[in-house]
């Protein structure tokens, strides 16, 4: 699944190279949500892949990533 459209939300999938995946919901209306998966997916990649004490299936606990999901969760 990619993206689910109804008259209420929209469902957006972003499957990784890496086999992660990145799901969003949004109200209908709104757009960007590709690029927004994209953008979370790099902001994962820099703040959690690349912290060498981060497990893979815990909790990310970085006040960069943090803020980084933030700012453009803002943006959108």
């Amino acid at each position: 699944i990619e993206q689910i459209e109804t008259d209420l939300y929209k469902l957006y999938c972003f499957h990784t190279m890496t086999g992660i995946k990145f799901i969003a919901i949004a109200d209908s209306k709104q757009q960007n949500l590709e690029n927004f998966l994209r953008k979370s997916y790099e902001i994962y990649a820099d703040y959690a892949l690349k912290n060498p004490f981060y497990l893979i299936d815990q909790p990310i606990r970085s006040d960069l990533f943090d803020s980084n999901m933030q700012l453009i969760a803002e943006n959108i």
